[in-house]
């Protein structure tokens, strides 16, 4: 298993309040002002589409998949806590639980492979993307969101009540002393590092990779590269928090990958 078992430990405790947070678009407001209009925005008609989710969570995605057109869906993730929420309010979707790294399903079931916020919990990507490749039909796509890395590549520090995230160097005029915050290239890790954070009572691990190395793991799993969108923030986003909506005009947050098989 290549997702931390403490990441997946903490979603099945905390099941049951993750699941209101996702389905709370005011309490979630990263997910329906940002990640969800932007990975929405890149998915094709769904009239007709055999659907896999890939982390589907407790099946928000999977929902909206299936009201949108998708002709069949199918959600899988890891965690046994947020299964059973998604199967106990979705009853007319099929669900197993699964590591994404091991999809047990013949070779090209689905016509599109969805993920959202997901494949940035494995360490090595290239397992995964595999997998997604050859459940996938000829000319199917693979359609996901992640970290973006300058994000996770960030350095954190709280100094007088004041929380910094830093990436990049501070030089002294006179001593001519450099200090650099952050560390994108993870050389030790090869481009990869695991990076602690929560998200609301959750302690989950995530995975900074570099902009090449993740590249490099598409490239190696078979599929072509479409398009990468470093998404803006709605005008949603900017009326319910403003000054998060400047952060995220500026700085992303998050990514979307559109691959094709």
């Amino acid at each position: 298993m290549a997702t931390d078992p403490n990441t997946v430990k903490g979603y099945n405790e905390n099941a049951e309040a993750y699941n209101n947070h996702a389905s709370d678009p005011t309490d979630s407001i990263f997910h329906s002002y940002y990640e969800k209009p932007a990975i929405r925005a890149e998915l094709p008609k769904l009239e007709g589409l055999e659907v896999v989710s890939i982390g589907c969570g407790s099946g928000v995605d999977t929902r909206w998949l299936a009201d949108n057109g998708a002709k069949k869906v199918v959600g899988v993730d890891i965690s046994e806590g947020l299964l059973k929420i998604a199967k106990a309010n979705n009853p007319d979707i099929e669900y197993h639980e699964m590591d994404m790294e091991h999809l047990d399903f013949p070779d090209e079931s689905f016509d599109l492979a969805y993920s959202s916020l997901a494949i940035h919990y494995v360490d090595d990507w290239t397992k995964s993307l595999k997998e997604a490749y050859r459940v996938l039909r000829s000319g199917g796509a693979y359609i996901f969101s992640c970290g973006h890395p300058i994000d996770t590549a960030m350095e954190y520090a709280v100094e007088d009540d004041t929380k910094y995230a830093r990436l990049g160097r501070m030089v002294d005029q006179v001593t001519q002393k450099r200090t650099t915050f952050g560390d994108y290239l993870a050389n030790e890790g090869k481009g990869v590092k695991p990076v602690g954070g929560t998200l609301g009572t959750i302690d989950v691990i995530v995975y900074h990779r570099t902009f090449g190395k993740m590249i490099e793991e598409v490239l190696t799993s078979g599929f072509s590269i479409e398009r990468v969108v470093e998404p803006q923030p709605t005008t949603e986003m900017q009326q319910a928090n403003p000054d998060m909506f400047e952060q995220l005009s500026r700085i992303p947050t998050f990514m979307i990958w559109v691959l094709r098989k």
